[in-house]
């Protein structure tokens, strides 16, 4: 089975931590992870595409292929993803034909971009490399299928010819997929016809505040696969693996725990009792939304309740899964398998859902739930199986409220073969010639039927029975609260373990077979060893008489190592160091390692002395906006809906080259620089008539603004979120009174927006070319505007920063000034906290405006310690409405709203390789208030998690 997590690469800037989760998702029982790359990120300008660094597909292949794990690669153009603009170029916005359509200038746009993609990745297709398949554009409307919608006009003729392009590229050797967002058959027949059609499900959705809600499973799975698609392998190109948390949402320990082992353990197996042959988790690392590289609707981080978490360290739903993907490996026969019945008639309860899928060989497979996941008790029953032998009853199987096993008869391993079990498998593995199954089980006695004819031998359990009749050993009793229980007869070894010791402790590295394309077999057909106790097992090496294993241990404690190994295996190597091991009782080899207490020690930042400078003096009437962008656009080709609202100048920001960041605009002369999210600031002159000022700003969903007028604060505004009870908006509409005695013969007006990103553009209705910035304006009391400017990020598209890339910076002073870089030489405008001890973050900034605050810390941490290290913010509610921005060593990784919230600890942690663990590191910390309350972050500290002992690829210098 393909057995695939989804990873954003560009969503984990530090390239050697890429290593890190293949090898966790391998560990795992994965064996695929799919990728989407982001054309908005590539392509900052037309026409200058950059494939480096964490934009490098080639690097990432190299890594997946050393790592041995297979690839599916989805370029898009469109991926949603939760990204601005769903990954389309943010200059696109600015093009009369519709996006995602088969317009000749939307195809001139993508082409390039599918084009370099395509032969990027052509060497790499399997069987030379990893890659297995490619997708073409993602959950896309269709004109067959939608034809009253005016927006899929041309979508199959754009379809094809992302297919030809790719083809036409060196994309010969490997399907091409689409991904449905739900399973209607678009495009998996007609003219645009992909190879393998797959489709998308997100049976909880992603209301995290209700984690206990969920609802029932679908039954009708295999149904839509007969009727769109029966000749291919049902694929789910994504399936729920996390849920995506908004602006003031629960948070993502609340989307862990409504998409959590439970969920796995019952929505996975359903999956299989569909016959999915490729399945793909979405999310299974979600990463960080650094920089500007979030859409609006959500937040700094994005680690989205999967399995690995935003800090790599392992969810507890990652050892349900990681049973699951073992056993598929393991069960090559349940691809052969057909359904045979589904419903309750197989159970003496009518509260079990049974499907029952056979082969013609006569192996079964019974996947069983309970009928709705509203009952969260206990259900006892008896499970009638087929066996060659005939119908068996099998007694006492127990399922807890949420809990799906799969019972299987007549299984094949090795050149042994289970009649039955009521408990569940986890693996097998053939040892010097010996089978060995691992069996695996929760609150019930277990009845195994195992055919042999060798007496059999019980150990490390005197609960457990086994006896001998007439060629078939049967085993009967519970499995041990810890540890395993072992039952021998000859050549085959059946292991009992409760599945709660069992989950996070097993691991099964393989030994051989790993040269070549056997590198991504997971199956029994390549020599593995077992592995017990490890918090994570990497890889396991065999040579002679010695086993070496790499892997992660937790700190602070004693690790007990138990392996089945070769009987040649006399000496044990833990990441290269020996390990003492005796041979147990039950045939094992255990030893004991120590680990001390890696947690790091960390400065205090209250501590350190801070630098503090205004980040707003562009409210300054003689402030000097000579190099802005002289606005002087009065139309703009995007749809009606999208029309300026007032005003003769226009003022979109993405149409002066400004995509992203924040823009600031003062009203005497305006200034805009970036198509990417960020800070856009305003400035715009007018002369002594007027009276007041009418504006209507648009920022995305969340944004925010702040307008002054010739150094004076007038107010502030904002957007609010989806899920706010009013409803969500990403526009605000105001109106000032200017105060008497300010207007004078020349003023200027500053506006100050915090632009979210673009929208995404799911329906392919060009919502994503929603305008930034300021849409409308007008004068009160007479006169005009006789000039705007606008700037953003430094240059707008001609960006100088080519490391982090056109999404990592917007418009603030300080941002422009380039005083968020480490090798930024301090100016007289900076004061310290050594001559002015208000100068912190502590103290903060008292009145509406914006302050930066900068300082150097200092790390030494050990580097065979896995540790991530966070910024703190404390209790965000503090003081009326502020923003703040969080740069580290040139990477923004931290953006603040006190209002929304759910975050304040930053990022979810910032990787090894963008903060310096062994060195000193810069950081940059911005401050907006955008009321009279002021911004200060009291309780602001550096926090990690605790250390691990690790095998890792070791972190050496930063990314930039």
């Amino acid at each position: 089975m393909v057995f695939s997590g989804e990873f954003h690469p560009w969503r984990l800037p530090s390239i050697p931590l890429w290593q890190d989760i293949l090898e966790k998702m391998k560990a795992g029982g994965f064996n695929a992870v799919s990728i989407y790359t982001h054309w908005g990120i590539t392509e900052g300008k037309r026409g200058v595409l950059n494939f480096e660094g964490h934009r490098s597909i080639t690097k990432f292949l190299d890594i997946a292929k050393e790592v041995g794990i297979l690839v599916i690669v989805r370029p898009g153009p469109y991926i949603n993803a939760e990204t601005t603009g769903g990954g389309l170029a943010s200059w696109t916005t600015n093009l009369a034909d519709v996006a995602r359509s088969n317009g000749t200038g939307f195809t001139a746009a993508w082409t390039p971009y599918i084009s370099q993609v395509s032969k990027h990745v052509a060497p790499y297709q399997y069987p030379a490399g990893p890659v297995i398949l490619m997708q073409s554009e993602n959950e896309f409307l269709s004109d067959a299928t939608e034809p009253q919608n005016p927006y899929t006009y041309g979508h199959t003729d754009y379809m094809r010819r992302i297919i030809e392009t790719m083809r036409n590229n060196g994309i010969t050797k490997i399907p091409i997929t689409y991904n449905d967002f739900w399973p209607s058959g678009r495009y998996a027949s007609g003219a645009a016809k992909v190879d393998l059609y797959g489709w998308d499900a997100y049976p909880l959705g992603f209301d995290c505040s209700n984690p206990s809600k969920w609802n029932e499973v679908g039954t009708n799975y295999d149904n839509y696969h007969q009727n769109i698609n029966p000749a291919e392998p049902l694929y789910l190109a994504e399936f729920q693996g996390g849920a995506i948390d908004f602006w003031k949402g629960a948070g993502y320990k609340k989307c862990l725990d409504l998409v959590n082992e439970q969920f796995a353990n019952v929505f996975y197996k359903n999956n299989y009792a569909a016959g999915a042959y490729l399945q793909s988790l979405y999310m299974t690392y979600g990463g960080t939304n650094w920089g500007n590289l979030a859409y609006p609707g959500v937040y700094t981080s994005y680690d989205y309740g999967a399995a690995i978490s935003e800090d790599r360290t392992l969810a507890p739903k990652l050892s349900e899964i990681k049973l699951q993907g073992l056993f598929l490996h393991a069960t090559p026969h349940y691809h052969l398998a057909g359904r045979i019945s589904t419903g309750t008639s197989l159970s003496s309860s009518d509260q079990i859902f049974t499907t029952h899928l056979a082969t013609a060989q006569g192996q079964n497979l019974y996947i069983v739930r309970q009928t709705t996941n509203n009952n969260t008790g206990q259900v006892e029953f008896s499970l009638r199986v087929n066996t060659t032998a005939g119908e068996e009853t099998l007694p006492e199987l127990v399922l807890n409220g949420r809990e799906s096993k799969i019972i299987v008869s007549e299984y094949p391993f090795g050149k042994s073969l289970m009649r039955y079990s009521t408990a569940e498998v986890a693996t097998w593995a053939t040892i010097d010639g010996e089978d060995h199954i691992l069996l695996y089980t929760t609150n019930q006695n277990t009845t195994t039927s195992l055919a042999s004819t060798s007496k059999p031998v019980v150990s490390g359990s005197t609960a457990l029975k086994a006896v001998l009749i007439n060629g078939t050993t049967t085993i009967v009793g519970p499995a041990p609260s810890s540890g395993l229980a072992r039952v021998a007869a000859g050549k085959t070894s059946v292991w009992l373990s409760n599945k709660t010791w069992l989950a996070p402790r097993l691991w099964q590295p393989r030994v051989s077979g790993t040269s070549g394309n056997g590198r991504y077999d997971l199956s029994p057909r390549t020599g593995s060893v077992l592995v017990f106790g490890p918090y994570l097992v990497r890889s396991a090496t065999v040579q002679a008489s010695t086993l070496a294993l790499t892997g992660d241990l937790k700190s602070g404690g004693t690790t007990e190592l138990e392996l089945i190994v070769p009987g040649s295996v006399r000496t044990v190597l833990w990441n290269g160091k020996p390990v003492q091991v005796s041979k147990t009782p039950v045939g094992t080899l255990k030893g004991i390692i120590q680990v001390a207490n890696l947690t790091p020690k960390l400065p205090s930042l209250k501590s350190l002395e801070w630098r503090c400078a205004d980040s707003l003096p562009e409210i300054a009437v003689g402030f000097d906006d000579s190099k802005w962008t002289m606005a002087t656009k009065n139309s703009t080709v995007r749809p009606a809906e999208h029309q300026p609202l007032g005003g003769k100048v226009m003022l979109y920001a993405d149409e002066y080259g400004y995509h992203g960041g924040k823009h600031i605009v003062p009203l005497l002369s305006a200034i805009v620089l970036n198509h990417n999210p960020g800070i856009l600031l305003y400035r715009g002159r007018f002369g002594n008539k007027a009276t007041g000022v009418k504006l209507s700003i648009q920022g995305g969903s969340n944004f925010g603004f702040s307008a002054f007028l010739n150094g004076q604060f007038l107010g502030s505004g904002g957007g609010r979120p989806d899920n706010d009870p009013v409803a969500g908006s990403d526009m605000g509409n105001v109106t000032y009174t200017f105060p008497t005695g300010l207007v004078k013969a020349q003023n200027v007006l500053t506006v100050v927006i915090d632009n979210m990103g673009l929208n995404e553009d799911w329906d392919g209705d060009e919502v994503y070319k929603a305008p930034r910035g300021i849409r409308g304006y007008e004068l009160l009391g007479g006169g005009d505007f006789s000039s705007w400017k606008l700037t953003g990020n430094v240059n707008g598209e001609d960006i100088k920063d080519t490391i982090r890339g056109p999404l990592n910076q917007g418009g603030l002073y300080v941002e422009r000034t380039g005083a968020i870089y480490p090798s930024y030489q301090f100016t007289s405008i900076w004061n310290s906290s050594r001559i002015d001890p208000s100068c912190t973050p502590f103290i903060g900034i008292s009145k509406p405006g914006i302050k930066a605050y900068k300082t150097k810390l200092s790390l030494n941490m050990d580097a065979k310690t896995d540790v991530t290290v966070s910024f703190d913010f404390g209790n965000s509610s503090l003081g009326g409405s502020w923003r703040a921005k969080l740069f580290v060593n040139g990477w923004q990784f931290g953006h603040h709203v006190s209002i929304l919230g759910p975050q304040s600890v930053y990022p979810g942690k910032i990787p090894e390789g963008i903060l310096n663990h062994r060195g000193e590191n810069d950081v940059l910390l911005v401050l907006w208030s955008l009321d009279d309350s002021g911004a200060k972050v009291p309780g602001l500290k550096l926090i990690s998690t605790t250390g691990l002992a690790s095998g890792k690829q070791i972190v050496t210098g930063l990314a930039a």
